[in-house]
């Protein structure tokens, strides 16, 4: 999918409104158009009733009556833009016509015509206007679409932050959706798209421990991309995990509750799992496993050494890898002695990684099965 940094043009094409005294007024779509769909308008033009239908031979279309026929035609790509009516924030997608859509940043779902961007709605003004102008004037009118588009500086500041397209690969689904940054949930199943993007980060990490170990022998050097792993482990982690915990804040709950699930931190994930385990009986050491995935448990000694780990990184990222008290205190571990720095082997780097999949993966399973079984 082609990036781009100007506004997406629509295809050409023209909407009419034909005039005709003993029929009254027709609606017309003509011209070149990549795809389209059609919408009712209230009579007085300020709402939106519903999608209205394809016809075709030998079918009638239901949709609500009185009513003002305007059609949303797609981009050169054969997608519509969306504004999500909670965050607001602006998406492109191919999913329009089912009953409710999922917000790919904030996960919140909503019926699918409260998602129609702004700058639809506006070209929906326009095209009232065009109706009321053939009702009023009793003569045919119409509106071209080429200068219809979706304009967003922020979805353009690329220099910020990429367009990212991804295809759900949830069965019967293939939803394809274009967002800033890289999580985010299908539209139209609202299945999140973290799961092969976590892998592949750590699968990168994993094949830098391997490269490293292969060709670098110096080391220091070693020591230096070992350290490096143990601190990028939970830069990966963290933010799958905040996306993963926007599904848990649809949940219903208390205000408070709501704001101590928002500050969960989750560069700790052990405390992290407790508060889950406490609020919702989930969280990142086990999965339980279902018909599709196997049961997952992290050992008791590999919780200690995930322990550890935190707190390595913690230090590494702080106070520049010297062992304070602190750490003394929340490690466990007896190693290094206060104002020593810590080393990092390589199967540490390995394995801390290895559990850090785990437990990104745990938590993904555990909250997809609370929602969908």
């Amino acid at each position: 999918m082609a990036e781009f940094k100007e506004k997406i043009p629509t295809a050409s094409g023209t909407v009419s409104y034909l005039y005709d005294a003993g029929r009254g007024i027709a609606f017309e779509a003509s011209g070149f158009m990549r795809a389209l769909y059609m919408v009712a308008l209230s009579m007085d033009g300020r709402q939106i009733l519903s999608t209205v239908p394809a016809g075709g031979i030998g079918h009638i279309s239901v949709y609500p009556q009185p009513s003002v026929l305007a059609c949303i035609q797609s981009d050169e790509q054969c997608m519509w833009g969306r504004n999500c009516p909670v965050c607001e924030k602006y998406f492109r997608t191919n999913h329009i016509m089912r009953e409710v859509t999922h917000c790919p940043y904030c996960a919140a779902p909503a019926p699918s015509l409260a998602f129609i961007s702004k700058d639809q709605r506006v070209y929906l003004t326009a095209c009232y206007d065009a109706f009321a102008r053939a009702y009023r004037g009793k003569k045919s009118s119409s509106i071209g679409e080429a200068d219809v588009t979706d304009v967003k500086p922020a979805w353009h500041y690329s220099e910020v932050k990429q367009q990212f397209h991804f295809k759900c690969e949830t069965d019967n689904c293939g939803t394809e959706t274009d967002i800033l940054g890289d999580y985010g949930f299908c539209p139209r199943c609202g299945r999140t798209n973290a799961r092969k993007l976590f892998n592949e980060e750590i699968d990168k990490l994993l094949t830098r421990w391997q490269e490293t170990k292969q060709d670098v022998s110096d080391r220091r050097s070693h020591g230096e991309v070992w350290e490096d792993l143990t601190v990028k482990s939970l830069f990966a982690f963290e933010p799958f995990a905040k996306h993963i915990r926007l599904k848990l804040l649809l949940f219903p709950m208390t205000a408070r509750r709501k704001k101590q699930l928002e500050d969960l931190n989750f560069q700790r994930p052990l405390a992290a799992n407790e508060s889950l385990m406490q609020w919702f009986d989930i969280g990142v050491l086990e999965w339980p496993g279902n018909d599709a995935l196997p049961k997952r448990v992290v050992p008791p000694e590999e919780v200690a050494f995930i322990k550890k780990m935190v707190q390595r990184r913690h230090i590494l990222t702080h106070n520049h890898g010297v062992v304070d008290q602190e750490y003394l205190d929340l490690s466990d571990d007896s190693s290094f002695s206060l104002g020593e720095r810590i080393r990092i082997g390589s199967a540490e780097a390995k394995r801390f990684l290895e559990r850090v999949r785990e437990m990104g993966l745990n938590l993904l399973d555990n909250v997809e099965h609370r929602l969908y079984g």
